[in-house]
């Protein structure tokens, strides 16, 4: 990765209208004038704008003559320091990239090559961690990203307006760009071993009823206290081969007390570990400011251009509602940084699904 910047500074424009017309202007307003040079573009736009999509895009890309263009939509969007949730807006990040350095992909067939891909997926593309792991593997890039999270249509855009599948850009190493992930939950007790499992219901873990530990490692008694505990309670998947713990977060979906069985959101195996672990407040912002801190090192001197930011709808709904909140976070480290983003079903980093995290990256 290069240890120069690129080129100026991103430009993020935000409009907020009921009426898709004056979002649109709202956007350019700030947006505008762009540099000569600028020939990149992400736009966000608020569900409730869903079915205006096509028009959006052809605006802002006629306007900025920017066609390496890539959109979604959400229910909440990120846009500088603020979170948009259930408002009609438009959002766009508009910046220069090296020339030929991006490429936009309509589907995941196609698979660019280069070493940094913003993603885009519908959450009910089927087999999607296979396909993302695919993807990222055929395209040689490490993907950053998340999945749609709206009511109603989920539309994208990439070259022409998408319904469901993957689209999103591909940026070779000529665009230096800085990544990291920051974690919502927090674990409880130790790693276990699955010693006996169907599909994607854990048995046994240590050679004893997986139900039973459950119970043991929160400290309860009965179901219903497990009950209690709420949408909090989940397994993390450790992650070997990385250069710091990581993990996946999936939810437990089913719980059999009687066959002491506990069912969860992904396949496992036998000698597959596992832990248990929850939403936690203080550990998650405690995380957000590792990681913040780590990329400020790693900038060193550099001013990251602009972000783009992937979290998950849980985050901002539970665990920053109060302050500071994830956005305020990143702009006390990097002050007036410009960032899009968007709060997604699923956060995508590096050749997988996460749940529960939060994914910056940093064009320099």
């Amino acid at each position: 990765m290069s240890e120069q910047t690129t080129g100026s500074r991103f430009r993020l424009g935000v409009g907020a209208a009921e009426d898709w017309r004056m979002a649109v202007d709202g956007s350019l307003l700030q947006l505008m004038p762009l540099a000569d040079s600028a020939n990149v573009g992400f736009v966000y736009v608020s569900d409730r704008m869903a079915d205006r999509m096509p028009q959006i895009m052809k605006r802002l890309s006629q306007a900025t003559g920017i066609s390496n263009m890539i959109g979604a939509c959400g229910y909440s969007i990120a846009a500088g320091d603020k979170e948009y949730c259930d408002e009609p807006v438009v959002a766009c990040l508009v910046g220069t990239v090296p020339e030929g350095s991006a490429t936009v992909f309509t589907r995941p067939t196609e698979r660019p090559q280069g070493w940094l891909g913003v993603v885009h997926a519908d959450p009910q593309v089927p087999a999607l961690p296979e396909l993302i792991e695919d993807f990222a593997e055929a395209a040689g890039a490490y993907l950053v990203g998340g999945l749609l999270a709206a009511r109603g249509p989920r539309p994208q855009w990439a070259k022409g307006s998408i319904e469901g599948g993957m689209s999103g850009i591909v940026f070779s190493e000529a665009q230096p760009v800085m990544t990291s992930l920051t974690q919502g939950c927090s674990q409880i007790g130790g790693v276990h071993e699955i010693t006996a499992a169907d599909g994607n219901v854990i048995l046994e873990l240590d050679t004893k009823p997986a139900y039973d530990v459950l119970r043991d490692s929160f400290a309860v008694q009965s179901l219903t206290d497990l009950r209690k505990l709420s949408s909090g309670l989940m397994v993390g998947l450790p992650i070997s081969g990385t250069d710091r713990p990581d993990y996946l977060v999936r939810n437990i979906i089913g719980i059999d007390p009687q066959a002491g069985g506990i069912a969860i959101g992904a396949m496992v195996e036998e000698g597959d570990q596992i832990f248990f672990c929850r939403r936690d407040i203080e550990s998650a912002g405690r995380d957000m400011d590792r990681m913040l801190a780590e990329l400020k090192r790693r900038c060193g001197d550099r001013v990251p251009r602009g972000a783009l930011w992937y979290s998950c709808m849980a985050r901002c709904q539970d665990q920053f509602v109060q302050s500071p909140s994830e956005l305020a976070r990143i702009q006390t480290v990097f002050p007036d940084l410009p960032l899009v983003g968007m709060y997604c079903g699923g956060e995508i980093a590096q050749s997988r699904l996460y749940g529960y995290t939060g994914v910056l990256s940093l064009f320099l």
